[in-house]
């Protein structure tokens, strides 16, 4: 057996001597680090069911001022996630981290 670290989430993974590459999820209860952001680039859906259904002409406009006098003004309402990027135009998902063999 050997022990590996995980680089991002720094949690320890045991395996096989004689295995090949792992695919380790992180889980080490940091959202931050656990899970990604994924552009959303058209329909999708994720293993809960939901999904978004996206408007491939109005993809910029993530910005909930759009259209009103705040907007012109140059406020910005843009919601952000824990990684910092804009949450209308990118959705999470858990991180899959592959790590290489032995």
């Amino acid at each position: 057996m050997v022990i590996k670290i995980c680089p991002r989430c720094q949690q320890r993974i045991l395996v096989n001597s004689a295995s090949d590459d792992v695919v380790h999820i992180c889980n080490s209860g940091n959202d931050t680090l656990d899970n990604e952001d994924v552009k959303v680039v058209g329909d999708w859906s994720d293993y809960t069911g939901s999904g978004i259904k996206q408007n491939a002409n109005m993809q910029g406009i993530g910005n909930k001022l759009f259209g009103t006098r705040a907007a012109l003004e140059g406020a910005n309402d843009d919601g952000e996630t824990k990684r910092g990027n804009n949450a209308a135009l990118v959705r999470q998902r858990q991180h899959e981290e592959f790590i290489d063999g032995c």
